[in-house]
């Protein structure tokens, strides 16, 4: 099988020649900041060579205002190497500021002071237009042919919930949501009619494609009642998502880190193709094990993920051999399963002792990955 192959057999739980495995989201193919770090060229080199490749595509429908890696303004960059982006957004009812830093070392962005710090800035955000619904069929064609049979495209359009916490300082977001959350629905209706927006304007024009929505994790435990908040902002919103999703003939990957148990069932009822990254014990994050996940969802959904981060970064070769053999054995029994990281690395330079690991991951995958 070629890696697009492999990858949607998976998706729609067939049964692979091997175990697909990648680093998610980073390959060869697109611009982003890993393919012009030196640092970085071995790892997608052995994505490239290894790799069954989820590949970032671009959101031209504007769906990111609470992002801080994709809303900001002007930069300052300190002395110290870090850089701060301050932004202001004109609104009907007046103007939105935001800053959010970058430290040295690390390609993300972090928020330092949220667009949401008042119930008027929350006017200002309802006020607001929503931008033009555009897309660049020919870029994304461009960049569908140049993928080939390397892997599938996977558009982040994210979920309603991910895109509204990300106006907000997360304490400030729960504590309104547990006093009076009128406001905090009326948010998520807006941004449900973008995110939709985007998946009806996107999804027409390649087929076959991830569209990932991240965001569900913020109703979880230990901040959030799942029994309450995960019910009332994310199944209803996340499951209109994924219809709209599959009306398009693309398929659905739900992003969920964190505590897993008390919310396996609601995402199974939102009919996603896919659930990732799988944090799992004894991770401290965690609440579940892998062979929890497999039983109680593994026959609705795909599973993409199980190879921890900490241990990539902390772990030896063999740590990450010994970690591969057992998530295959758990749950790739019936096929529907991806091996990928619970989240790729972003530290610059690239440590040695991540690349060994990660390459120890893909050596591993192709070892005991191969189907009967």
């Amino acid at each position: 099988m070629t890696p697009r192959e492999r990858l949607l057999t998976v998706l729609r739980h067939g049964r692979p020649d091997r175990v697909p495995v990648t680093i998610y989201g980073y390959s060869k193919h697109d611009d982003a900041w890993y393919n012009h770090e030196p640092s970085y060229a071995p790892l997608i080199e052995l994505e490239a060579r290894y790799g069954d490749s989820f590949v970032g595509a671009p959101i031209d429908c504007p769906v990111f205002l609470g992002d801080p890696n994709v809303v900001h303004g002007q930069e300052e960059v300190h002395p110290d190497g870090s850089v701060v982006m301050r932004t202001e957004i004109d609104t009907p009812k007046g103007k939105l500021s935001a800053v959010s830093r970058r430290d040295p070392g690390l390609m993300t962005n972090w928020q330092v002071e949220p667009l949401v710090k008042s119930d008027e800035d929350i006017e200002r955000v309802l006020s607001m237009p929503d931008p033009p619904a555009e897309v660049n069929a020919r870029r994304i064609a461009e960049l569908e042919a140049r993928v080939g049979e390397d892997g599938i495209l996977c558009f982040s359009v994210g979920d309603a919930l991910g895109h509204v916490v990300g106006l907000f300082d997360f304490e400030d977001f729960v504590l309104r949501c547990y006093t009076d959350d009128g406001p905090i629905r009326a948010l998520l209706d807006k941004a449900q009619g973008q995110v939709l927006r985007a998946i009806q304007t996107i999804g027409p024009v390649v087929k076959s494609a991830a569209f990932r929505l991240w965001g569900p994790e913020y109703a979880g435990a230990p901040l959030m009642d799942p029994s309450v908040y995960f019910a009332r902002y994310v199944v209803d919103r996340d499951r209109e998502a994924t219809d709209a999703i599959h009306a398009t003939g693309n398929l659905c990957v739900i992003h969920c880190h964190g505590r897993l148990r008390d919310l396996l069932d609601m995402i199974g009822d939102i009919g996603a193709d896919a659930l990732e990254p799988l944090e799992t014990l004894p991770m401290s994050t965690a609440d579940v094990t892998l062979a929890e996940v497999k039983e109680r969802i593994g026959r609705r959904m795909c599973l993409m993920g199980a190879v921890q981060a900490h241990t990539l970064e902390t772990g030896t070769p063999e740590d990450i051999r010994r970690q591969v053999r057992e998530s295959i054995e758990t749950a790739a029994g019936d096929g529907a399963f991806v091996l990928l990281p619970t989240s790729p690395p972003f530290m610059v330079p690239l440590s040695n002792k991540c690349l060994q690991n990660l390459q120890a991951m893909y050596q591993a995958a192709h070892e005991f990955g191969v189907c009967g």
